[in-house]
């Protein structure tokens, strides 16, 4: 049986499908041109108008820039379809960060390996800029996950989306005391507070949970042959809550 949450989901992309229709028709275009100007195949145009697969983040962007499109109307039905804002005003508001599906974990360098997206969240740009800066490597290498277990409670919950700051400077250092998406030595992940201790020759990652009444703190050698940010997925800048 459905439930409340995934019904919302479902009615939340039947509307966007129907403004994605509205802006492919506006255009003029055919099917096959408008899926070269958005960088996608035409299938992958049909599967997304007729619902059969989701929009990625990178397409409703493209959407967005290349036809002047009102991301707040694409994205949440708000305002007018067309962004009609002049001079060097932006045309997208908003920019859209993924949620990941599946554990999140590394490569043999370090590199970020995820499976699944299960959907993208719109992020103000403005927020996002004075979060972590401006540019787009900055932007990009942001992502949102849910967290698991309640080693961090009161101050991150079980089921909150965390946003997940992975930028190679958030993951070649460590602001002690902040809170990281860490991976343990038996390659499970965890949300943890950090310090860095033992120095350049012997570096130890000390791992703090806020519920000291259920959890104790703990640290463990890193490999000397690895970077740091093989240990360290990225550093927590955001955490939300959703509500049924």
């Amino acid at each position: 049986m459905p439930t409340v949450k995934s019904q919302l989901k479902s009615k939340k992309n039947t509307e966007m499908a129907v403004r994605l229709k509205k802006i492919i028709q506006n255009s003029g275009l055919s099917l096959a041109e408008f899926a070269q100007r958005t960088q996608v195949s035409k299938n992958t145009l049909v599967n997304y108008r007729d619902e059969a697969t989701s929009p990625t983040g990178t397409f409703l962007e493209k959407v967005c820039r290349n036809f002047s499109v009102n991301a707040s109307w694409l994205l949440l039905g708000d305002g007018g379809p067309y962004d009609v804002s002049g001079g060097g005003k932006r045309a997208a508001e908003y920019t859209l960060i993924p949620l990941l599906r599946s554990r999140v974990s590394t490569g043999p360098d370090g590199e970020i390996l995820f499976g699944d997206i299960e959907d993208h969240y719109p992020f103000k740009l403005w927020w996002l800029e004075k979060l972590v800066g401006e540019g787009e490597r900055r932007q990009k290498g942001l992502f949102l996950i849910r967290v698991q277990g309640d080693a961090m409670l009161p101050t991150v919950n079980q089921g909150d989306v965390a946003l997940v700051d992975s930028d190679e400077a958030e993951r070649m250092q460590v602001l002690s005391g902040r809170i990281y998406l860490v991976v343990l030595p038996d390659g499970a992940t965890a949300f943890r507070r950090l310090v860095l201790s033992g120095g350049r020759d012997c570096p130890r990652l000390v791992c703090l949970p806020d519920n000291t009444a259920a959890f104790r703190p703990f640290e463990f050698a890193l490999d000397p042959g690895k970077p740091l940010r093989s240990h360290i997925l990225g550093r927590i800048r955001w955490v939300g809550r959703e509500f049924e």
